[in-house]
């Protein structure tokens, strides 16, 4: 167990999320987007086309980037460091329940080196199985331990064009059927990576 951050009770777990498969008994496919920056490349809308729900992890750039995911799915949306505007009324973290998934969106939770100092007294206030943040442009899924259990933690990358990152992508999150839950999160989920060309191409 590798503890990091100024809070102790916060730890990374050895482990990785499994890729999708062949699950056939899923529960619902959560399509996980974040760092758009205005941009919706048209890729998306055939990777997200048989998902459930979006989740945007912020820095959405433009209403028009939501308006264009509600046509795919029902989206929900936080607001990022850039969302001004008509974006503003956007909150800043989000509590929702996907079939009894508890998932904490949120922008910028630090990241797996530094996450925020106040990660659990600010952001993860409410009962929570997966924590979804973005602003870094980087991919990640890690276990976390807090203080109250393990959870998962996931960095969808960048979707958008602007930004350091090479690669834009974003995710698909299935979850089991209730009746296949283990009651380990890690293992009740599979993720799929979609990648739609590099930062700036067409």
């Amino acid at each position: 167990m590798l503890h990091y951050g100024p809070n102790k009770s916060i730890a990374r777990v050895a482990g990785q999320c499994r890729p999708a498969s062949d699950w056939v008994d899923a529960s619902m496919i959560i399509g996980i987007i974040s760092d758009t920056h205005g941009f919706v490349h048209r890729a998306i809308f055939d990777a997200f086309r048989d998902v459930d729900a979006i989740v945007h992890a912020g820095d959405v750039g433009e209403l028009g980037v939501i308006e264009q995911l509600k046509t795919i799915a029902p989206t929900y949306a936080v607001r990022g460091n850039i969302d001004g505007g008509d974006l503003y009324s956007l909150d800043k973290i989000l509590y929702q329940s996907f079939d009894g998934v508890r998932v904490t969106v949120t922008h910028n939770a630090g990241d797996l080196i530094r996450p925020a100092w106040d990660i659990e007294s600010r952001i993860l206030t409410q009962p929570t199985d997966i924590l979804i943040s973005g602003h870094y442009h980087a991919y990640w899924c890690a276990p976390l331990q807090t203080s109250t259990g393990r959870i998962l933690w996931l960095s969808p990358g960048a979707a958008g064009n602007s930004g350091h990152h090479q690669q834009r992508m974003a995710l698909r999150l299935t979850i089991a059927d209730k009746a296949r839950r283990t009651g380990d999160i890690v293992k009740d989920i599979q993720l799929e990576a979609v990648k739609f060309g590099v930062r700036g191409e067409a």
